[in-house]
């Protein structure tokens, strides 16, 4: 486990953070007239357009004729705690937070700025919309802006961040110089917001939000500098992450309600505008824009496609649907079959990981170490109960690895982590996701410098070698195979269509219909046991003389081996 021990700041320290906001914002309005402040009503109408939020107190469904309009939510943590319990029953404090649904009059925004003030209390809010009251990924409906959290930002940090902005206009110097130019840049208190705030909201369709999610997180990869952060760590946080609302307090103004700090340091915003006089508009940004700054891997198919999609306002049209994703429209709307299953990995995945954040968590990515082990539980078949008990008896150890008084972590932080248990999006997080944003390194199992193409080739080989039959395992243990059960289950219902024999037993009927063809496979006795025998001993010889050399293989030279064509 980490040696590391906790600060705890001083006065002193705190008084320095103070100076430090008061001189960032001085940087910005002294001197960079590009920059100009906004007031929180005003940002959130450039976020949030007239007329794109639902009017108070109407309520209309989103799939209803005309459709509805989506709400923004607001999150205000609150002084107040009660007693709760987790979903094992653990009962602890927890710190009360109260929901407020933004509407198209952006009143909520007047309200949370002055009660949060007066009562000293933080607000946060997504730039994402939402159906329903439950601030969650399957009620978010659009994406408005992709917001960069730089902490440890001082003032030469942010000198750093405005003369890499400017550098993106000079087109003589080397992109990796220069940042994209954000709408806005608001002052949380000791570090930074950037907000691209985009041209067109993103509809969140859920085939997307995975590539949504790693552009961002490689857009804060790209952002986050030793320039333009005092951390060393880089911390990464999903599309769905609320962020401090402008007007409301940071943490410079004291922990409580009764703070004896006598000034208020609020988040301030501030806008870059384009053109001049009436024509003059906050900057917007196009979501092609971005990827020239931070591609995803996934940026060419995935991009176009979403693009399309866009144009739709986020409603596919179903013939549409049934070009772009034939696959789905197939097995959804022709089959009528749901969401296909997925894979249950073995336990020791799941233990794995909990030693690692054992030895390997650090202060800043705390959150998302647990976040990744909820992934895990749910990939692992564990139940919430245990996933429960091991994230709790965490945080001691996770608590002692804080290095900022203004970033302690407690059990209600633990379980925030791990609240996305079974939800669907928890279970799909990738290896490299989980690597960036926990800050522990995952090797990839190795194919010996081999690409995956020719990895496969081989090890298929193999396991023709080892179990006698293209294409299959041996079924060592006598459990029935799919054939078996297909073939058993035609033989027993002769009425039944290829499709009611797939439904029946739980396959696809691509699957029926390889097993009901005739058997063309040739007769395995004695004699092909005995080629298949000797092949090997000489497979095995050719390896040891180093006849596969580069990762390439001469399957021609194998097959003949077996009497087969290199085709089969």
């Amino acid at each position: 486990m980490s040696d590391k021990k906790k600060v705890e700041h001083s006065d002193q320290w705190w008084a320095e953070r103070r100076r430090e906001y008061i001189a960032k914002n001085d940087l910005l309005m002294e001197s960079h007239p590009d920059w100009e402040f906004i007031p929180p009503v005003e940002f959130y109408r450039v976020l949030f357009p007239e007329g794109f939020l639902e009017t108070k107190g109407v309520m209309i469904d989103w799939d209803e004729p005309g459709g509805g309009k989506p709400n923004a939510i607001a999150l205000q943590f609150t002084n107040e705690f009660y007693k709760a319990k987790t979903k094992a029953g653990k009962e602890y404090d927890k710190r009360r937070i109260k929901r407020f649904t933004i509407t198209d009059d952006l009143n909520g925004i007047t309200e949370r700025v002055s009660d949060s003030n007066d009562k000293n209390e933080a607000v946060f809010c997504a730039p994402v919309s939402y159906f329903g009251k439950a601030r969650n990924g399957g009620n978010a409906r659009f994406l408005h802006a992709f917001a960069i959290d730089l902490d440890g930002v001082g003032p030469q940090e942010l000198s750093n961040v405005l003369k890499q902005i400017s550098n993106g206009y000079d087109p003589n110097l080397p992109r990796w110089t220069s940042l994209p130019q954000p709408t806005f840049l608001v002052n949380s208190g000791t570090g930074f917001h950037l907000y691209y705030v985009l041209e067109k909201p993103i509809p969140l369709h859920p085939r997307f939000v995975p590539f949504l999610e790693e552009f961002k997180d490689k857009l804060t990869d790209y952002i986050w500098r030793d320039t333009t952060s005092q951390l060393e760590e880089k911390q990464f946080q999903g599309i769905y992450q609320a962020f401090r609302m402008p007007g409301t307090p940071t943490k410079l103004n004291g922990k409580t309600a009764d703070s004896k700090i006598e000034d208020k340091y609020e988040a301030v915003a501030f806008c870059h505008y384009v053109g001049e006089g009436w024509d003059r508009k906050p900057y917007l940004c196009s979501l092609e824009y971005l990827l020239g700054y931070a591609g995803s891997k996934n940026d060419g198919k995935d991009a176009e496609e979403l693009l399309k999609l866009m144009e739709t306002g986020g409603k596919t049209p179903i013939e549409q649907a049934k070009g772009l994703w034939p696959e789905w429209y197939q097995t959804r709307i022709v089959e009528g079959r749901k969401a296909n299953g997925r894979w249950t990995n073995n336990r020791a995945l799941y233990d794995w990981w909990l030693k690692r954040i054992e030895d390997e968590a650090t202060d800043h990515h705390r959150y998302w170490c647990l976040n990744a082990l909820a992934s895990y539980a749910d990939k692992c078949g564990v139940p919430y109960d245990e996933l429960e008990r091991d994230a709790l008896a965490l945080v001691p150890h996770l608590e002692s690895l804080t290095t900022r008084e203004d970033n302690h972590f407690s059990e209600q932080d633990a379980l925030a982590a791990i609240q996305g248990y079974g939800d669907g999006s928890t279970h799909k997080l990738k290896v490299e996701t989980i690597s960036r944003r926990s800050a522990i390194g995952i090797s990839r199992n190795k194919r010996n410098g081999r690409p995956q193409g020719e990895h496969l080739k081989i090890a298929r080989f193999a396991r023709d070698l080892n179990y006698g039959e293209p294409g299959g395992w041996g079924n060592k243990n006598g459990a029935p195979t799919k054939c078996d059960e297909i073939r058993a289950y035609a033989a027993e219902h002769p009425e039944a269509s290829q499709r009611a024999i797939a439904k029946a037993l739980g396959v696809s009927p691509t699957t029926v219909n390889k097993w009901l063809k005739p058997d063309q496979e040739p007769e395995r006795g004695k004699a092909v046991a005995e080629r298949l025998a000797g092949a090997k001993i000489r497979v095995e010889s050719r390896l040891r003389a180093g006849e596969i050399a580069g990762g390439q293989v001469d399957l021609s030279a194998f097959a003949s081996l077996l009497g087969r064509s290199s085709e089969d």
